[in-house]
This record gives C-alpha cells, sequence and structure tokens, in this order.
C-alpha cells in the first residue's frame, strides 16, 4: 500500500511552487530584477517621466486653438477612451471657461478627476511600475489653467494671435503605476487664426508654436524642455464646427518624449447655451494611444451668433 500524504505537506509544496508566480506578479523581487535596483535609489528613479512610458493623461498635448479669447463663461465635462496593446483607459474630464475682459484676457481650467485602467504584466514591466501599487485600478490627475491674452485681433490686423500660458498644477497620484508625473509643468505658445473663408460656411487656418516644460526630478535631471507645435483648419457654421489637427512635441532627451497626434474635434449647439462635442484622436511616434472623447458644455452666458453676410 502507498503512503498517504500529510495534508500540511502538499499545501507546503503548492506554496512553493506558486511562490515565483505570486513573485512574478507583484513582488518586491520581481520589481528589483526588472529595474536591475542597487539597493538603494528610490524606486521613482526608475519610471520614465515621458509620454511613451506613462498613461495617457500624464503629459498631453495641449491643443491648437483659433488665435482668439473665448467670451465665454461655461462648464463642460467629457467621457474619454484611451486604447493601446496591454492598457485600455477610461476617464472622466471636467473644463471650465472664464472671461475675465472679453477679447482680451481669459482662463481655462482642465481637469482629469479619476480615470480607471486596465494594464497587462508586459506593459506593467516595460514601465517599470513599483510592486506596491501593481493590483491598483485608477488614479487621479494633474489640474491645468490656462491664461490667454490677445494680443492681435483680425479685425485691424487681418489675423488673430494670443498668447497661452499653460501651468500644471502638481495634484495627481500613482506615479508608481506610471500614470503621471505629480510634478509641475508649464506651457507658452502663440496661438495664430487666419480666415480662409468668411460666410454662411467660415473656414480659418490655425496654428500654434512655442515651449512645453515639465519636471522630472529624477537621476540628476530636473527637467524636460520641448518645442510645441501644431497646424490645423475649423470649419464652422451657424451651430457647428469641425476641426482637423496636427500637433506634437519634441522633447530634447529623446526618451520617450516627442509624441505626435492626428486629431478630429467637433462641436454641435443644441440651443444657445447647451453644446455636444467631441473628437478622435490617433497617436504617433511616442504617443501609443487611439482616443475617443465624448462631452456636453453649458454656457453661463447664451451664445450670440454675428450675423450672416
Amino acid at each position: 500500500m502507498g503512503k498517504s500524504i500529510n495534508p500540511s505537506c502538499s499545501l507546503s509544496i503548492l506554496f512553493l511552487l506558486a511562490m515565483p508566480f505570486l513573485s512574478f506578479a507583484q513582488g518586491h523581487y520581481w520589481w528589483a530584477d526588472n529595474v536591475g535596483w542597487d539597493g538603494q535609489r528610490f524606486w521613482g528613479d526608475y519610471i520614465v517621466r515621458a509620454q511613451r512610458y506613462m498613461g495617457p493623461n500624464a503629459l498631453p498635448i495641449p491643443k491648437v486653438f483659433n488665435g482668439r479669447v473665448s467670451n465665454e463663461r461655461s462648464f463642460g465635462f467629457s467621457g474619454n477612451s484611451h486604447f493601446t496593446t496591454g492598457d485600455v483607459t477610461h476617464n472622466l474630464a471636467l473644463y471650465g471657461t472664464f472671461n475675465l475682459v472679453p477679447d482680451v484676457i481669459g482662463f481655462e481650467l482642465y481637469w482629469v478627476p479619476a480615470e480607471f485602467y486596465t494594464m497587462s504584466h508586459a506593459i506593467k514591466t516595460e514601465r517599470k511600475t513599483f510592486h506596491v501599487f501593481y493590483n491598483r485600478r485608477w488614479a487621479s490627475g494633474d489640474v491645468y489653467l490656462h491664461t490667454i491674452v490677445q494680443l492681435l485681433k483680425a479685425e485691424k490686423n487681418r489675423i488673430d494671435l494670443a498668447l497661452r500660458i499653460g501651468y500644471r498644477f502638481p495634484s495627481s497620484n500613482m506615479v508608481g503605476m506610471a500614470r503621471y508625473t505629480d510634478a509641475t509643468g508649464y506651457y507658452l505658445d502663440l496661438s495664430f487664426g487666419k480666415k480662409l473663408l468668411d460666410g454662411p460656411l467660415k473656414i480659418n487656418l490655425n496654428a500654434m508654436g512655442g515651449l512645453f516644460v515639465w519636471q522630472i526630478n529624477q537621476n540628476g535631471q530636473n527637467q524636460d524642455d520641448a518645442p510645441l507645435f501644431g497646424l490645423g483648419l475649423s470649419f464652422a457654421s451657424k451651430n457647428w464646427s469641425l476641426s482637423p489637427s496636427f500637433r506634437g512635441y519634441t522633447g530634447y532627451l529623446n526618451n520617450g518624449d516627442r509624441p505626435l497626434a492626428l486629431s478630429l474635434n467637433g462641436q454641435l449647439d443644441l440651443n444657445s447655451r447647451w453644446q455636444l462635442f467631441g473628437g478622435l484622436q490617433k497617436g504617433w511616434s511616442d504617443l501609443l494611444y487611439t482616443s475617443l472623447e465624448l462631452g456636453t458644455k453649458y454656457r453661463f452666458q447664451p451664445k450670440v451668433n454675428p450675423p450672416v453676410p
């Protein structure tokens, strides 16, 4: 007759067999081996603060606009989805616009209060995520504040020209999952608008150029700097608009910090106060995501359409 196996012995054998897989999934030894830990450096030093190795909302490319200060006071929100191999992300975004002086100076606020994501083990390994956060599934993003100042108006100078000063407040979390940087950043750019057609259908040529800077504070490097650029068109009628654009920035570290995006955004006025908006974006180079957005905006002041010639 064969000998019976002690149940406690069986459990011990199963535990020993499972240990490599548990360690592989989320253990300290898996992380140390993955990043080549020297036993001393802070875990955050191994996470690359560049768009290619972070979540879709970490270091977004500023949008191209038409060089004209908005005279709206509005609030909006949208749902967003981002897709790439090994990472599917869904998030809520909040928007606010406030014109301090009509046609002269205005402010814009943008925030992702919550994003929910599913990341594969392979992409967690590539992004060098820290094992303590391995099973986290949601994060909160940084707050962006834009100040926009009108420099030239088309009525007198044939073109619209505006200065945008963008600042990122370090209010995010989940750096350990490579979702956000939780560090300051800013950008300065000039936005240009030129009317190509003015009538029932209006067509504008829009462009931007400037500088995008963000703090990384790791491995003796304090920040990354990048020329910022964009080019687009806008087609608009009484109650709708459509805007294709190409934009990006090119960081000087060249460590995954050169994202490009081709996008198509649209707006539809439901009435003088409510608007629907949405967009489709395809990332290139170091922006790996394809993104969708659908949202709505409420104007605290009713929209007044200019007379159509």
